[in-house]
């Protein structure tokens, strides 16, 4: 029967690290931030533009260079 692998001490450590008090707390007000009314509208008009962004990105890097779109 095969012998079970040990775990590696790196691994150990990674997965019982905990996020320090400081990046916690960090986290808990751009939680609380994102729930205002202002923080809603920019974080939908950032996923548009982004999206805008990305749409013209995928676009530009299956259009062969030199074309024109044509409609």
């Amino acid at each position: 029967m095969a012998k079970k692998a040990r775990r590696k001490p790196a691994a150990k450590r990674k997965s019982k690290a905990k996020p320090s008090k400081a990046a916690a707390k960090k986290n808990k007000i751009r939680k609380a931030r994102r729930k205002t009314v202002k923080g809603k509208i920019k974080r939908a008009y950032r996923t548009v533009i982004d999206t805008f962004k990305g749409t013209d990105r995928l676009r530009n890097k299956l259009e062969q260079p030199g074309t024109s779109e044509t409609e």
